[in-house]
């Protein structure tokens, strides 16, 4: 007599799928979580451009200032986003959601990688929004197809690792108001120390080092560069890609540890 196992057996590539397509199957439910995603920047965009563009650059046009400031509040609406992954992870552990997948011969990965490559989409969306807004109000590509496709690539890259840590946070932390809270005051002074709103040199002595060790900072000089040209972007995608590949790999193992003990 042979024994056949007959039970299924996970599989990484199909569970992820298959978590990814209910994620973005309940942001297509609730359009105004998408909404939401791209109004922040949007609003950010419209409003600090007008407000810093003469005292930034008092001698270049507000188109120029545009130029400037897109990449960063793009890559600001990714940032902030990813506090609603961290909401929406802790939101399936104290709910139950997580309990019934234990109960599943799936892997143990697959629930946060679909929640985070679902994500991702999102934040696609959120990138194409603010860009089109700009557009609208002179931002311009002037290297083509292939700096389009950087110019996309780099940012999605970045909030990719980014909800990983924010996923990390969520799994560990008691409330997903005190988590959110402390994680939006980080991200929002993130924002500024970064070369977002104004030049580096303009920026205090104290500050410059933060802001050159800034992944924000990497992200928009990146962005700019796919958009605009000038230095080589091939330093800031480096540093994008090492800050992106380490916490995927560190945020990731801690947040699958942290998932196998509350069990």
């Amino acid at each position: 007599m042979r024994n056949h196992d007959t039970a299924p057996h996970p599989s990484l590539w199909t569970d992820t799928a298959v978590l990814a397509a209910r994620s973005a199957l309940l942001m297509a439910r609730s359009p105004t979580t998408l909404l939401m995603a791209a109004a922040f920047p949007v609003i950010l965009l419209c409003l600090l451009s007008v407000s810093f563009a003469k005292v930034v650059m008092p001698d270049a046009s507000y188109a120029h200032y545009i130029d400037y400031t897109v990449p960063l509040f793009a890559t600001m609406g990714i940032t902030f986003a990813t506090l609603s992954t961290a909401i929406a992870a802790h939101t399936d552990r104290t709910t139950g959601f997580d309990d019934r997948l234990r109960t599943l011969p799936i892997s143990p990965i697959a629930p946060l990688a679909g929640r985070i490559i679902a994500d991702t989409i999102r934040n696609l969306a959120t990138l194409l929004v603010v860009t089109v807004v700009g557009i609208g109000l002179g931002f311009r590509f002037t290297e083509g197809i292939t700096g389009v496709i950087g110019y996309l690539v780099v940012p999605l890259i970045y909030g990719f690792g980014l909800a990983w840590f924010m996923v990390a946070i969520a799994l560990s932390a008691a409330s997903a108001e005190s988590a959110v809270a402390v994680l939006n005051a980080v991200l929002l002074v993130l924002s500024f120390l970064s070369t977002g709103f104004v030049t580096i040199g303009d920026l205090p002595g104290w500050a410059q080092p933060v802001a050159e060790a800034n992944p924000i900072t990497h992200v928009i000089e990146a962005m700019r560069t796919f958009a605009h040209g000038g230095e080589p972007a091939g330093l800031h995608v480096l540093a994008t890609l090492g800050w992106a590949l380490g916490l995927t790999l560190l945020a990731g193992y801690t947040a699958v540890r942290v998932r196998a003990r509350q069990a």
